[in-house]
């Protein structure tokens, strides 16, 4: 194969595959607790005969950007932000890890009473969080779950929320859309991480820096499209001089 065909199509694929990326990014970008996805790309060098002058790339689309999102304040006592690093921990399915974990801090309730964020159990060290009836709910920020009983009375401690806190780089992101460690392993809990109630943590996401991105894919796209249409018309050149 021409070797500029070959690196023109490899690079208009890994611009493809940044698109979607980037798309991903912003159907996102009012998800509460969403870290973007970082779309990286390296350069590689093929092996064996005609190959010599050939470049293709690697692309690692898992890595995330983990800045901080702007905090929304809720006043709703079961919307809990992180302080901080950290993340809350999540019962993982059938076929899943036992444990992932998210930033997002949206929690709502079964009519059982199962302490959720989406359709995904929130845990507490001991397992999963079933709220009682209660008149008034409070998350203190050490993560624990405090209930006043219907009709008043003393205010009791009923779970406390599993608040991790790894190294960034030792996650990575689940094909269910959420974290978990590189290891494999379950993450111990961490009596440092804070939590605040009445306020959540929105996507990182940038709607800006992600259409701009776009359009200078879009632009590279173009640039690779006109490259593979020039070799092709080299190799048309090349074939009738060879016949001539």
């Amino acid at each position: 194969m021409n070797p500029i065909l070959f690196t023109a199509a490899k690079g208009a694929e890994r611009v493809m595959l940044a698109q979607e990326v980037r798309a991903n990014n912003l159907a996102q970008v009012n998800t509460v607790g969403f870290k973007a996805i970082m779309e990286h790309s390296t350069p590689m060098k093929i092996n064996g005969s005609g190959f010599e002058s050939s470049t293709t790339t690697r692309t690692n689309s898992a890595s995330n950007n983990f800045a901080h999102g702007t905090e929304i304040r809720t006043d709703r006592p079961l919307d809990v932000q992180i302080n901080g690093t950290g993340f809350f921990a999540l019962e993982g399915k059938q076929g899943e890890p036992d444990e992932l974990y998210t930033r997002a801090g949206n929690f709502n309730l079964t009519p059982e009473g199962n302490l959720m964020v989406g359709d995904r159990q929130v845990l507490s060290d001991g397992g999963a969080i079933v709220v009682p009836e209660y008149q008034a709910i409070n998350v203190s920020k050490d993560g624990v779950l405090s209930i006043t009983p219907p009709g008043g009375g003393a205010e009791m401690e009923i779970a406390t929320l599993k608040l991790v806190n790894p190294d960034y780089f030792d996650m990575t992101l689940d094909k269910s859309g959420l974290f978990v460690a590189k290891d494999g392993n379950t993450l111990m809990a961490d009596p440092d991480v804070s939590v605040r109630s009445g306020y959540l943590e929105s996507s990182n996401v940038s709607s800006l820096e992600e259409l701009v991105s776009m359009m200078s894919l879009s632009r590279q796209y173009e640039m690779q499209v006109k490259a593979m249409a020039t070799a092709s018309e080299i190799d048309k050149l090349g074939n009738q001089l060879l016949k001539a």
